[in-house]
């Protein structure tokens, strides 16, 4: 089957997202420590956590670039997980949006809202958006290595992130699902093309260049009286 043009790209985007995701990570710690509890009102949370927003796209696009790569190998789990997952991650990218755009305002005018524990609606988005993403890439890992489409050590280890996921919105525990999405990337970076490529067969010839039959050479091939 001949890969779509996403597909194509699918080294490129887990490699991106890995790095993006991981940098995020870093920041987040980096950050906290130089900055204290105030940074939250500085550029630097905006863009920590506008990298992080930026991360969790291109893992969207890595994800759907993989699974179309080999969801023929990664069967009905996979298609399961891969939804999941989408939905989860698509949330995660959401929460991410709003700490790097309404968190800064609210820290300003009314920095109290922020020590309030989550309850009601925000308390009931907070528990999907770690459901679907923790299930979701759980059920991936499951299917990546049920599939053995990938390095063993690899699909482990996005196994692990998906186990991680209730502490997705923490750090560090963003970085096992990066390492392995880039792991995942660099294999299809070396992974032979002609797997995916149909074989096609070459072209037949012009009609003006193809052999034709001499009338004469029955006549001549039969044996005279």
């Amino acid at each position: 089957m001949a890969l779509s043009p996403l597909s194509r790209r699918a080294s490129v985007l887990s490699l991106t997202a890995a790095a993006l995701i991981v940098l995020n990570q870093v920041m987040r710690l980096g950050a906290r420590r130089l900055l204290g509890p105030d940074w939250v009102t500085t550029p630097a949370y905006t863009l920590t956590y506008g990298i992080a927003l930026l991360g969790m796209g291109a893992l969207l696009l890595a994800l759907t670039a993989i699974y179309t790569r080999e969801s023929a190998a990664l069967g009905r789990l996979g298609l399961i997980g891969y939804v999941t997952a989408f939905l989860g991650t698509l949330m995660v990218a959401g929460d991410w949006w709003f700490e790097a755009f309404a968190i800064p305002l609210i820290a300003t005018a009314a920095p109290a809202v922020l020590d309030l524990p989550p309850s009601g609606p925000l308390l009931v988005g907070a528990i999907a958006t770690v459901g679907l993403y923790t299930v979701g890439w759980t059920l991936f890992g499951l299917a990546a290595l049920r599939a053995r489409a990938f390095p063993r050590a690899a699909a482990l280890l996005l196994l692990a992130g998906g186990l991680a996921g209730p502490l997705a919105l923490s750090t560090p525990y963003q970085i096992p699902l990066a390492i392995a999405i880039g792991w995942i990337g660099l294999t299809l970076e070396s992974e032979p093309r002609s797997r995916h490529t149909a074989a096609t067969p070459p072209p037949e010839p012009p009609l003006a260049h193809r052999p034709v039959a001499d009338p004469t050479s029955s006549s001549s091939a039969q044996v005279q009286p």
